[in-house]
């Protein structure tokens, strides 16, 4: 799964973003009790410029951490602020 999840990073930085998101989705379907998914589409839609998703996608990670044991406030807090600063950019 890490491996999965750091592919996508790099994705990301060559852009190739379709790739990064069909990997990310991936994450989610295999991996539905990690936050990885969720964090990894944030990051593509910031990338492609979609502040309002990567928005959603943040948001869902901090609700995801809110639920979720070996999260603490100051993770909610991260995903959350992510989550502000997409839509102040929109």
């Amino acid at each position: 799964m890490d491996q999965l999840s750091n592919s996508v990073m790099d994705l990301i930085k060559q852009n190739k973003l379709d790739e990064a998101e069909a990997v990310s989705r991936q994450l989610l379907n295999e991996y539905p009790d990690q936050i990885d998914g969720f964090e990894r589409l944030g990051q593509v839609y910031e990338a492609r410029g979609k502040k309002q998703i990567a928005a959603e996608y943040y948001q869902k990670a901090a609700d995801f951490a809110k639920t979720m044991p070996g999260f603490d406030e100051q993770s909610v807090e991260h995903y959350l602020s992510k989550a502000k600063k997409m839509e102040e950019k929109k």
